[in-house]
């Protein structure tokens, strides 16, 4: 059941959108963390095409990690170990670096980092180290032929860095060019206005953008004009919305939100990220690990 309104205003109450291709004026930094070539590929190419059509400049951080010692070992073995694991953490993060520079297309402006981090602490050593950036990029952290460590690269991004992050699904996604249909999924929570206003740039210069919101309870304080006042806030920078209440035909939200972006034919997805904690979503699932796990789309997420 879906229920459709246009949010349409004069021209003369809204300032003419944005010209195609102007990401840039809000993007000029980007990042990507790059841990595993094969895994990696397709977010650094989308990184690549989009600081070049951006004119944006792209930081690249190729990680090596150190192991965390063993309390239960001799002291002189636990020693030697972590010493060789530090060596072969700092090779794997010269190796990617040199993958990386290697990679990178002709008139990117980029700087590649090797960097070596001890395990523990992970998330509050990369999110310290990737805070000074507008957007990072990052491929699928959760679900099949995914490690550990791309879900850590990920909560580094949204939780320690506080940065909105473009999650890249494992076909990659074309940002030579501008999305034509973005699909927002609007819960009315600070997560969303945040990706929101994150994914701005992109918003701007889509020829048309759905607002999905699935479920509305009926006590919620826009409940008489459900992503009323998103869409106009949104038409004052030249972005054109149409409002879509769904409701929960699908087992799992992610679900109903996806199969919607499928059959509008959305080439992006903008949503707020672990709106519960990330210990509940890790027990129970929630709507970010869901759609991190299938991830079809490319995804603008920020928490």
């Amino acid at each position: 059941r879906t229920s459709l309104r246009m949010i349409d205003r004069p021209d003369k109450a809204r300032p003419p959108a944005r010209a195609t291709g102007d990401p840039a004026m809000a993007l000029r930094t980007l990042n990507l963390v790059v841990t595993d070539e094969s895994r990696d590929g397709p977010a650094f190419d989308a990184a690549a095409a989009l600081a070049l059509r951006a004119d944006a400049h792209l930081d690249l951080f190729a990680l090596g990690v150190e192991p965390v010692a063993i309390e239960a070992m001799p002291t002189a073995t636990s020693q030697m170990l972590i010493e060789a694991g530090r060596r072969e953490a700092q090779e794997q993060a010269a190796r990617l670096a040199g993958w990386a520079e290697r990679r990178l297309p002709q008139g990117v402006r980029a700087a590649v980092e090797a960097v070596r981090a001890p395990g523990p602490g992970l998330t509050g050593t990369l999110g310290r180290l990737l805070r000074h950036a507008d957007l990072a990029l990052c491929a699928r952290p959760h679900g099949p032929g995914t490690g550990p460590l791309g879900g850590i690269v990920a909560e580094s991004l949204l939780f320690g860095a506080l940065l909105p992050v473009l999650f890249v699904p494992d076909a990659g996604c074309d940002l030579s060019r501008p999305w034509g249909r973005i699909c927002i999924a609007w819960n009315d929570s600070d997560e969303a206005l945040r990706a929101v206003r994150a994914a701005l740039p992109f918003l701007q210069e889509a020829g048309q953008v759905d607002v999905a919101i699935v479920d509305p309870p009926p006590h919620a304080p826009d409940r008489a004009d459900p992503g009323g006042a998103l869409s106009l806030w949104l038409s004052r920078h030249g972005v054109r919305t149409e409002i879509a209440v769904l409701a929960r035909t699908e087992p799992r939200v992610a679900d109903t939100l996806l199969r919607f972006c499928r059959e509008r034919g959305c080439e992006a997805l903008v949503m707020g990220a672990y709106g519960h904690s990330r210990l509940r979503e890790a027990l129970l699932g929630g709507v970010t690990r869901d759609v991190l796990s299938s991830l079809p789309i490319p995804a603008v997420m920020a928490r």
